[in-house]
């Protein structure tokens, strides 16, 4: 794969350095955690407020040392003045403006110039709905042995607000078929992202998707944190863009299928997988394979009585389906 995280040093002489305002003079010595912000021209549209809430929600998190890196494409709309206006931050802000080829490249500058052991991201669409949420994803990876976490969203449309979304921990058995994992609540350890060279800038819409699948095909863990802490706008570029967002998630499932697997998955049974998620009958082995690499991956999910009813009621089911092509 190329290489697509760039040099800080490419990037740093051009950052705009605003220091938390309390209790401090200068940039704090020590970041645990920075939230990257990739951004062009949010002030569009009337969505300022949307942008403000978005910067508001990261300056009230507590309980972890926190820097918010903002890149933005070279922003026509008046970003880059509210952001040097913005007074009184509770965390250091750093700013990058500069035109790039898309979101992914941003993000992977973000990657390149954060300064804290754990990086996550925030659409800028997209804020925090509580002020300990990424406290408490930084206490899950601490007390164990995985690489990022996820966790359930709120998400929010044109007519509803707050509607919780805990779809992915109820269907971790098709994540390799289609089932995509919410994006905004992962945090990562920075130095699994640098392993694995950042996003792959080659897709516009679903690299955050293939950038989990690269992260547990080399035997990434990922821990669920049971707590609903971001609001997801459902109005974004991929929603508005299902097609592309469509062809580009089954372009990665026959990639990680080849490289995980060995398989070469034609274009009708890659369809087949992320419209009923079902292997071909000649591919049993490999749904039984799986769901046993997505058991060990995906540690924290809750395992009660009824959660374990529903997960070999679901194994069973879909073992059904690919034996008998249903």
């Amino acid at each position: 794969m190329s290489f697509n995280l760039p040099s800080c040093k490419q990037l740093q002489d051009a950052v705009i350095q605003k220091p938390a305002s309390t209790g401090s003079v200068c940039f704090h010595s020590s970041v645990t955690v920075s939230v990257v912000t990739a951004c062009f021209n949010p002030l569009k549209d009337g969505r300022e407020a949307l942008f403000r809430k978005n910067l508001d929600s990261v300056q009230q998190q507590t309980g972890v040392s926190i820097e918010h890196v903002i890149v933005d494409g070279a922003s026509t709309d008046g970003t880059l003045e509210l952001l040097k206006a913005y007074d009184n931050p509770c965390h250091d802000i750093r700013i990058l403006s500069m035109p790039d080829s898309g979101i992914y490249e941003a993000m992977n500058r973000g990657i390149a110039l954060s300064r804290g052991k754990y990086v996550i991201f925030l659409n800028t669409d997209d804020y925090y709905c509580c002020e300990d949420g990424i406290a408490l994803c930084v206490k899950a990876l601490e007390r164990s042995n995985c690489t990022f976490t996820f966790a359930p969203i709120l998400t929010e449309g044109k007519f509803f607000r707050h509607r919780l979304h805990r779809h992915p921990q109820r269907h971790l058995h098709r994540v390799f078929l289609f089932c995509t994992i919410p994006h905004p609540s992962m945090l990562f350890l920075k130095s699994a992202l640098m392993d694995v060279d950042g996003y792959d800038c080659s897709y516009q819409l679903a690299a955050d998707y293939d950038m989990m699948l690269r992260l547990i095909a080399v035997k990434h863990k990922v821990h669920f944190v049971d707590k609903a802490f971001v609001a997801f706008s459902s109005m974004g570029f991929a929603s508005r863009n299902r097609v592309l967002n469509l062809q580009e998630k089954m372009t990665i499932v026959r990639h990680f299928h080849r490289k995980v697997f060995g398989i070469r998955l034609t274009d009708k049974e890659t369809e087949v997988l992320v419209k009923h998620f079902r292997y071909p009958k000649r591919y049993l082995s490999v749904y039984v394979a799986s769901q046993r690499m997505i058991s060990q991956a995906f540690v924290g999910v809750p395992q009660g009585f009824g959660q374990r009813v529903v997960q070999n009621f679901n194994y069973w089911k879909y073992y059904l389906k690919c034996l008998w092509g249903i």
